[in-house]
């Protein structure tokens, strides 16, 4: 295929390539994305992720803790596993070619792979694990479920009675300065960019992108549909991760 061959040229003698990911990497292992035509804001209003909403409406609160009981959220209960796409980001680590990986999803789908948490910036947050919203205070999202099928429909902090949530990143949080401080020691230590199912049109983790461009650093695009960043890229491929990042790696290693 033409493409990956130009994608192979590009990344050719790059050996720390930085890995950006968004939720078409995932949607493979059956987790859908937000914006597309069957994505999640297509069933649940976007307003019931507000951080504003969480805080005042107890019934909101319930509603998500039961959907991650039931494992709705993709989250410690679900049975979503890693894709081909996932585990060839890990080949390409195993291959020594990876300075890390700056991800805009929530699943922990690349550890799950097989790569370790400091390899891995989340930018959003995760559902792997609960913090207090008041005292910072957090747990194991299994720990805090086990308490929810015990019967306790709206948990709270046993440490300070303050509101707990998973730690993704809700509208109207900031996002965490010491992740952001990990992706961005990722980008400099980077001689190219990797995009694997993103628009690349989430700020400010489209920033990323936006700032190897702009230090003249190689992007390859692998993403179904067009993106915000495929006039910087080198190189562009327009289908599924799962269909082609694995001979693309194969072609590198």
């Amino acid at each position: 295929m033409p493409e990956i061959q130009r994608a192979a040229e590009v990344l050719a003698g790059r050996s720390r390539i930085l890995v950006f990911s968004g939720a078409g990497i995932s949607t493979e292992s059956g987790i859908p994305d937000f914006r597309g035509p069957d994505g999640l804001w297509t069933k649940v209003d976007p307003d019931d992720f507000t951080i504003q909403r969480y805080r005042s409406v107890p019934e909101l609160r319930i509603r998500n803790w039961q959907m991650h009981l039931s494992g709705e959220r993709w989250g410690a209960r679900s049975g979503v596993s890693p894709n081909v796409g996932h585990r060839a980001v890990v080949d390409l680590w195993e291959k020594g070619r990876l300075a890390g990986v700056v991800t805009q999803n929530v699943d922990g789908l690349h550890q799950a792979a097989g790569l370790p948490d400091d390899l891995v910036a989340e930018l959003h947050g995760n559902v792997k694990t609960v913090r207090c919203v008041e005292c910072g205070a957090w747990w194991d999202t299994d720990v805090i479920l086990d308490r929810v099928e015990a019967g306790e429909d709206d948990p709270h902090c046993l440490k300070c009675t303050g509101l707990i949530k998973t730690s993704v990143v809700m509208f109207g949080e900031m996002l965490d300065p010491e992740i952001m401080a990990r992706a961005s020691v990722f980008l400099a230590n980077s001689d190219a960019v990797l995009v694997l199912g993103s628009t690349v049109a989430v700020s400010p983790a489209s920033d990323i992108v936006l700032r190897a461009a702009f230090d003249s650093k190689p992007i390859v695009i692998i993403n179904k549909g067009p993106t915000e960043a495929d006039h910087l890229a080198a190189a562009r491929i327009d289908g599924g991760i799962g269909d082609h990042l694995p001979d693309l790696v194969g072609a590198l290693v």
